[in-house]
């Protein structure tokens, strides 16, 4: 590649040499002590780039510049001001007489070097442009057949952008239709680690109804029995049917007491099975374009429902809830994400005591938060920034995938919201949602 030109215009010489100490690797370096020099050698050499100096006796920098810029065989070589002069209105009417740079002295060597090569990559990638559109023109101006290329290509373009467009947006289809497959898969491992919790949790319920579904038939037995045994007292003497019937009324008033405490209890341990199934059923939902009014805080407690019994043994759980704001969102997906982090804020106490989350919700002008905090060791700084990568993970085998807080954050983004960490190691750590009020769709 050719050594480009620089050509300094300065009346003083110990300016002319620094300069030229600072620019002779690299360039070709022209100099004059004269505005009347500087254009005689402008116009003879045609340098890449002119350094020129403001003050001068006889012709200034101002003269030259516009001198330069009205020859058209000089008008396109850039002009960078170099001068003591640092008033606004010197640099104003130096830009405006065309110069594309001022720069005062004393100079900064470094940002000088940058600046010029800058520019002179412009220069040089202009040049290339100007002599290809040359090239063309010609071309186009001599041959029929060149325009006609022309046309016939554009034409392919076209048609390739449009093939292209269409292949891009089946990418996206598939990349979309990817990250739903991940996030369900997600959710379904999710839902597998905790399963065994969610089966205890379902199944001690249903052990006392059961016990008490037993006793109340032996119960309803007993009432059987007493009704024909008071049939067939009927027929017998009236001093042994009056004892008979004050066992049986003894027994009834207690059957019929400690009865209606079975239907009660058993009444509570089906609506405690229906909402742990209620909430798997909304969680599990392939819902991935519905969009609910809800607040963040139902849909916390939804997933702390399905994670009960996976936090019960490890942690207390807290609430702070000063906020019960509505938003518009996927509650399933919303759900996902609140259930990763509670699980994970119950992997994070590994001390032998019983740790503590708490759950908080606040809102402000346009956000409404909700953050589970942990008393766990904390995230150290090393790794903290590689949490949200996808199947990274510090957990032993078998206990996570690594797409948990990744899948997390992508829910985040779609809802145009954001998932925040903050972690002091040795003390705990608190994830943030933090999501707008407005319609994901619409905000």
């Amino acid at each position: 590649m050719q050594t480009q030109k620089i050509l300094i215009i300065d009346d003083t010489p110990d300016n002319l040499e620094s300069l030229g100490v600072l620019l002779r690797d690299g360039y070709e370096l022209l100099c004059a002590l004269s505005g009347e020099e500087g254009i005689d050698l402008a116009l003879r050499q045609r340098p890449d780039l002119i350094l020129l100096d403001v003050m001068m006796p006889e012709l200034d920098g101002y003269e030259v510049c516009s001198r330069l810029k009205a020859d058209l065989r000089t008008n396109a070589i850039p002009i960078i001001f170099i001068t003591a002069l640092d008033n606004e209105n010197d640099e104003t009417r130096g830009l405006e007489l065309g110069a594309i740079d001022y720069v005062t002295k004393p100079i900064n060597i470094p940002i000088l070097r940058a600046r010029i090569r800058n520019y002179l990559e412009l220069k040089r990638i202009e040049s290339a442009l100007q002599r290809q559109t040359d090239i063309l023109k010609v071309e186009v101006a001599g041959h029929e057949k060149a325009r006609e290329l022309l046309q016939s290509q554009q034409r392919q373009l076209e048609t390739l952008n449009g093939e292209l467009e269409e292949r891009v947006a089946t990418e996206v289809k598939k990349c979309r239709e990817k990250d739903q497959v991940l996030m369900e898969n997600e959710k379904m491992v999710s839902l597998g680690l905790i399963a065994a919790g969610v089966a205890h949790e379902i199944n001690n319920p249903m052990g006392y109804i059961v016990s008490n579904l037993h006793i109340l038939a032996d119960y309803f037995h007993q009432i059987v029995t007493s009704g024909r045994m008071g049939e067939k007292n009927d027929t017998e003497e009236p001093a042994a049917c009056r004892g008979e019937s004050r066992a049986v009324t003894r027994d009834m008033e207690f059957i019929l007491v400690d009865g209606a405490d079975l239907i009660r209890e058993s009444l509570e341990g089906a609506g405690r099975v229906t909402k742990i199934v209620q909430e798997l059923k909304a969680f599990s939902r392939n819902d991935a374009t519905e969009c609910k009014t809800v607040t963040l805080v139902s849909c916390l407690e939804s997933a702390l429902t399905v994670a009960a019994n996976e936090l019960k043994y490890v942690a207390t759980v807290r609430r702070e809830y000063e906020s019960d704001r509505e938003v518009c969102c996927n509650p399933g997906q919303l759900g996902q994400v609140f259930l990763n982090l509670l699980v994970n804020a119950g992997h994070a106490i590994v001390s032998d005591k019983l740790g503590e989350i708490v759950l908080r919700s606040w809102h402000d002008e346009l956000f409404v938060y909700v953050s589970v905090e942990d008393t766990g060791g904390g995230i150290p700084e090393e790794i903290r920034a590689r949490i949200f990568d996808p199947f990274f993970t510090t957990k032993e085998v078998g206990k996570g995938t690594g797409l948990g807080l990744s899948v997390s954050r992508g829910i985040m983004e779609k809802h145009r919201g954001e998932l925040l960490v903050e972690s002091v190691v040795g003390v705990g750590t608190t994830f943030t949602v933090k999501l707008p009020y407005a319609h994901p769709e619409t905000a």
